[in-house]
């Protein structure tokens, strides 16, 4: 497939962020639902070091000043998918990348790279989630905790779980008797993920109001691979 000439615009109608988080240990106490993460300081030696380890990176072309974390934007063009942003806090990093998300039918961008990061860092926390709008919204989200079972959550609309929620919180360090307290599990299986992977990440997915935590922006060059996902994904 021929690669997409730089300009070319995405549809207005196209909608989509992907996001990878990896915890190194030893871990601290689970963040819970309402509280903020800690200020911590930005490492841009390795956040660029962490751009670099993607399979979906093959070098970085130009890389930003840091700059205050924001929630992660959807391109609007070719050029703006070649744009990734890294944060490095002590011992959690990180990375936004376009390039990742999946649509539950071609590719597996996501669970590629996450399965990458598994092999790399077999000791650490890792989620991974893409978030999809291309007329039907789809997400997926991916999560590895040691002592605890895989977890996964996907589908259109509604997600479809597989693993145990209850067990990767306990895993984290939640005390059983405050799972129902402090998560919305319903009979029917859904909840606020936002509050499920606020802890799990350690809040590095959350964005506030004066954020204090920064990040770096970077302009890359693509894998092979993920040159030929982002032409099906992203045009198709």
């Amino acid at each position: 497939m021929s690669p997409v000439a730089p300009g070319t615009p995405i549809s207005p109608l196209h909608h989509g962020h992907a996001q990878l988080v990896v915890i190194q240990p030893p871990f601290g106490p689970p963040l819970l639902p309402t509280e903020r993460p800690p200020a911590a300081s930005h490492d841009p030696a390795a956040a660029r070091a962490a751009v670099l380890s993607l399979t979906t990176v093959s070098a970085i072309r130009r890389e930003d000043a840091p700059s205050r974390l924001a929630h992660p934007g959807s391109p609007s063009d070719r050029e703006e998918v070649d744009c990734v942003g890294a944060a490095a806090w002590g011992s959690t990093v990180m990375v936004s990348d376009p390039a990742l998300i999946e649509d539950g039918v071609l590719g597996g961008a996501l669970e590629d790279e996450f399965q990458a990061q598994r092999a790399m860092h077999p000791d650490a926390r890792i989620i991974a989630l893409c978030a999809r709008d291309f007329g039907a919204s789809y997400t997926k989200i991916l999560v590895a905790v040691p002592g605890a079972p895989d977890l996964m959550f996907e589908g259109f609309e509604e997600l479809e779980t597989v693993g145990d929620p209850h067990a990767t919180l306990a895993a984290v360090g939640i005390e059983p008797g405050r799972l129902e307290e402090l998560y919305d599990f319903s009979s029917e299986g859904c909840f606020d993920y936002d509050a499920l992977l606020h802890t799990l990440t350690g809040g590095a997915l959350s964005v506030y109001t004066q954020e204090e935590r920064f990040e770096s922006a970077f302009v890359v060059d693509r894998s092979e691979e993920a040159e030929g996902t982002i032409c099906e994904l992203w045009f198709p």
